[in-house]
Order: structure tokens, then C-alpha cells, then sequence
């Protein structure tokens, strides 16, 4: 009987990689026939993107609607997340999906570490998050006005997860520049304080025990409190309308 055990507990441990492999793949990659391969790099769609809106193909790409949406679109070249999907769609279509949702959720975690770890006095960190923060907006609010650019969603419930990390990382990110910028005063005992501000900023309740003690920042509160109700508003009408259109191909 040990000697039974003993095979199994070595057999296991060497098909340990294998199975785990297998495993991982399984988790986040399902089926290998779900991984097409990608008819154009993200790169060469970006490109075909930019000048369809500049040629006018749309009857919406006219005066400032035009305007934005080139710069929704041009902007996206100076952020991380267009050369990882360029990356990684080399590999398969879910496997870019797979990477960019590691990449949304990495950002969504990483000012949380800043806060956590102590590391928001420094300056650096604080550009980092108004670097990462600019991009989820931008990313936002092309999926509203550069919609028709988009190739279909593979889930819509996948995009309202991914919205979910956008907005908890918005909240986070909000939090560090008021905590690197020093902008709530010495009333502040903790991060906690911090992060409890900036999401209580971003529900819009604003409960007054913290509040902004310079000019500066009170513009950063202003900022906030409009872009999360925009947020929150143009994009559960977005989904909404969506989610509508699904039932309603459902039914007939």
C-alpha cells in the first residue's frame, strides 16, 4: 500500500507542470479552436480606424464629433494597452482578450498598492496613476463615441466586468492624487481615508467629514464628480441599450 502511495505522490509531482498547464489553459483559455487567429494586427486596425474617420466614411464624422473621435482614437497610441493587444494578438484572439483583461485588472490594483505600500509620496507614482487614469478615460469614452469602430463584443457581460474594474480603478487612482498631492489637509489619519473620500466623491453622496482644503483641490473633486456621473450615465445607457437589443433578438 505505501509503495502505491509513493508511486502516486511521484507520479504526480512529474505530470505536476503538465497539469497544471493544462489547468491554466483550461481556466482562462477554454477550447483551443475558440483562439482564431487574428486576420490584422491591432496595430493596422488602429490605422484603418484613423483613416476611415479622416476620409469621412461615417455621416457622423463631421465638426467636433469628428474632431473627438480622431483624437479618441490617435490618442490610444501613446498608452500601454493598444501595444499589448498588438502584442499578444500574435497568439490568438482569446489569448489578446486573456492579457488585456490582466492588464485592466493589474490596473485597477496597482494604485491600490501605491496607497498601501506608502509609495503615493513620491511624485512618480502619482504621474503613473494620472497616466493610467487618462487612459481608462480615454478607453471609456471611445467605446461611447467610437462605438462603430469596434468590432462585436464577445460577451457584453464581459465588458460590464472590465467596466467594473475601470470604475473601481478610477476610484483608487483619484484617491492616490489626493493622497500624493496632499489635498485633503492634516484631517486625514489613513489611505483609508483617502480611498473612503475618492469613492464616496465618485458615488456623488458626499458625506462632508473630508473635503478639499485648497483650490487645486477642489478642482480635482469637480473633475472627478463629473466624469464618474458621465461615466456612469452614458454607459449604463450604453449597456442598457445593448442589453435591450439582446432580449429583444431573444425573443423573435
Amino acid at each position: 500500500m505505501f509503495v502505491g502511495i509513493f508511486r502516486f505522490i511521484i507520479t504526480t509531482r512529474t505530470d505536476y507542470p503538465n497539469e497544471m498547464k493544462k489547468f491554466i489553459n483550461k481556466l482562462l483559455f477554454g477550447k483551443p479552436e475558440y483562439n482564431k487567429p487574428l486576420k490584422q494586427s491591432a496595430y493596422l486596425s488602429h490605422k484603418q480606424n484613423l483613416l476611415k474617420i479622416w476620409n469621412n466614411e461615417k455621416h457622423v464624422d463631421i465638426g467636433f464629433e469628428k474632431i473627438l473621435r480622431l483624437f479618441l482614437v490617435f490618442i490610444q497610441y501613446i498608452f500601454p494597452g493598444l501595444h499589448i493587444r498588438n502584442f499578444f494578438g500574435r497568439y490568438g484572439i482569446i489569448k489578446r482578450y486573456v492579457a488585456n483583461e490582466f492588464y485592466v485588472f493589474l490596473k485597477t490594483l496597482l494604485p491600490l498598492f501605491f496607497l498601501l505600500s506608502g509609495l503615493y509620496h513620491y511624485k512618480i507614482t502619482v504621474i503613473i496613476s494620472i497616466y493610467l487614469l487618462i487612459e481608462t478615460i480615454c478607453y471609456v469614452a471611445s467605446l461611447i463615441f467610437v462605438a462603430d469602430m469596434f468590432v462585436k463584443p464577445r460577451s457584453y457581460r464581459r465588458n460590464i466586468l472590465m467596466l467594473f474594474f475601470n470604475y473601481i480603478e478610477i476610484s483608487f487612482s483619484f484617491a492616490v492624487i489626493y493622497a500624493g498631492m496632499h489635498l485633503l489637509g492634516d484631517n486625514v489619519n489613513s489611505v483609508i481615508d483617502y480611498i473612503y473620500f475618492s469613492i464616496v466623491t465618485s458615488t456623488t453622496i458626499g458625506y462632508g467629514d473630508f473635503h478639499p482644503v485648497s483650490s487645486l483641490g477642489k478642482i480635482v473633486v469637480c473633475i472627478q464628480a463629473v466624469m464618474v456621473v458621465a461615466f456612469v450615465v452614458l454607459f449604463l445607457n450604453f449597456f442598457g441599450s445593448k442589453v435591450e437589443t439582446m432580449h429583444h433578438e431573444e425573443e423573435y
